[in-house]
């Protein structure tokens, strides 16, 4: 004798006046269906936290640039301290360049730079920089000055940067 659960497997349902089989037929099972494999572009890419230390006299950005190129990476700064002995920075409310003489305490250090940059535009439209450096500094008075770099950021005593560096590796994306 069957069980009810045994009928209704086997029966159709019917619905309104048109009626649609909704079950399947015996014997058949869930099949997993084949995949096909193509591999695309090598897309990967490697972020690493690196410190760099810049001693008395040298070039913060120099430094920086210096990094990205010889390891082939675009980099952000996520901390920046220590002490800088002169900055060029303009946007103050004066309008142009200034050259600040310290020491001044690095307050902040907003960087980001990307290595080979390829992109592409449309005619007439305007490439983003490859960089862009905003600095915050404090004289030993309490004054703070801030703006957009304009030239060199030489070290008064070590400064240190936290940095997040990109790089594309040539690891495979398999598409199914």
């Amino acid at each position: 004798m069957s069980t009810p659960s045994n009928i209704c497997h086997h029966q159709s349902v019917f619905h309104g006046p048109n009626f649609k089989i909704v079950s399947r037929p015996n014997g058949s099972k869930n099949k997993p269906k084949p995949t096909s494999l193509s591999v695309g572009q090598p897309i990967e890419l490697s972020v690493k936290l690196v410190t760099i230390n810049i001693v008395l006299g040298r070039d913060v950005m120099e430094k920086i640039l210096d990094v990205a190129r010889r390891d082939h990476v675009s980099l952000t700064i996520l901390n920046a301290s220590g002490m800088i002995k002169n900055v060029i920075v303009c946007n103050l409310p004066q309008g142009a360049p200034t050259l600040l003489i310290g020491p001044l305490t690095l307050l902040s250090l907003i960087t980001f730079y990307l290595y080979n940059n390829q992109y592409t535009l449309h005619l007439g439209a305007t490439p983003p920089p490859p960089f862009s450096f905003s600095i915050k500094l404090c004289t030993s008075h309490g004054q703070v000055f801030d703006g957009l770099i304009g030239g060199s950021i030489i070290v008064g005593d070590n400064v240190s940067l936290m940095v997040s560096t990109l790089k594309k590796n040539p690891i495979f994306q398999i598409y199914f």
